[in-house]
């Protein structure tokens, strides 16, 4: 009798344990695919800030060359004269180059470009607390902007803005 009874439950079950155990593989399932997605997102997120923060370093970087050598800023034309990198438009020259070719790989393939703007007025007294004789100097303001552009590529974007003054003598 005993045998009977077992064998009568276990027909009466018809299967509950397999769908159950198939509805929670469907939802882990889910869950996986869920959590791939949202890795993948964070993955191309954080791959376009670092694209963003090589490309904003790259910009920066050929400003601070234009200001590290002086024979790239000379004093010449006047207020609005404008010189620029090859292949930049509305330019007086278009002659700015580095010295030793500094960046000429990049600039002649048009993924970086600068322009030195003069500012108004044309001269302008320098700054107090240089620590020199200010009636014996002037100064020519210049606007130094480089931009850094591989967007194409997927290597992001970005511009850069500085200014300088240079002091020349009075004779």
């Amino acid at each position: 009798m005993n045998d009977r009874r077992t064998s009568d439950s276990l027909s009466n079950q018809s299967g509950a344990i397999l769908v159950t155990s198939m509805v929670f593989l469907v939802v882990l399932i889910l869950l996986s695919l869920s959590a791939m997605r949202g890795s993948t997102l964070e993955l191309r997120m954080a791959n376009n800030k670092e694209a963003d923060v090589a490309a904003f370093q790259a910009a920066q970087a050929m400003s601070d060359a234009i200001i590290a050598f002086p024979s790239t800023t000379p004093v010449k034309g006047g207020a609005g004269y404008i010189t620029c990198t090859p292949l930049e438009p509305g330019c007086n020259e278009n002659n700015l180059a580095l010295p030793g070719g500094l960046y000429a790989p990049e600039i002649a393939a048009g993924y970086l470009s600068a322009r030195i703007e003069r500012l108004n007025p044309e001269w302008r007294p320098p700054p107090r607390g240089i620590e020199s004789s200010v009636d014996k100097f002037k100064a020519a303001a210049y606007q130094v902007g480089s931009s850094f552009n591989r967007a194409d590529d997927g290597l992001g974007a970005q511009a850069t803005v500085e200014g300088i003054l240079i002091l020349v003598p009075t004779n």
